[in-house]
């Protein structure tokens, strides 16, 4: 199965008078929600619905709780999850304090099953 794309034109936010560029974007097919997930996990394994969906929203807390302990969390197939800060530069190394933290995130990093989907994966105009 291939992913659709459409092209989306934008223009230079530092040479207005340059021509338009367009660039591929991936068109969204729709959505799974939670629920879905944990069926389909269900159908394909021999656990319940109920169990894979308390499977994955304790999998959701203990991954939470352990970026939170600063902990990089490698999850195998699935990938890794690990904090990352952006924030105000200080002159000193010892004026750096939390007070520079102006936003946080969860950067993710896939596993080797995303990347070898990835690599493979098929692509068509719509």
């Amino acid at each position: 199965m291939a992913v659709s794309i459409t092209p989306i034109g934008k223009k230079s936010p530092i040479n207005p008078e340059l021509p338009m560029l367009y660039y591929p974007k991936v068109t969204k097919t729709g959505e799974i929600e939670l629920d879905e997930l944990a069926a389909l996990a269900a159908y394909n394994t021999t656990v319940t619905q109920t169990d894979c969906y308390a499977v994955i929203i304790s999998l959701v807390d203990v991954i939470c709780q352990s970026l939170e302990e600063g902990k990089i969390v490698r999850a195998g197939h699935l990938g890794s999850f690990q904090i990352s800060v952006k924030g105000t530069p200080s002159i000193m190394p010892n004026e750096v304090s939390p007070k520079n933290i102006k936003s946080s995130s969860v950067t993710f990093r896939p596993g080797k099953k995303f990347k070898s989907m990835l690599a493979t994966l098929k692509f068509v105009r719509k």
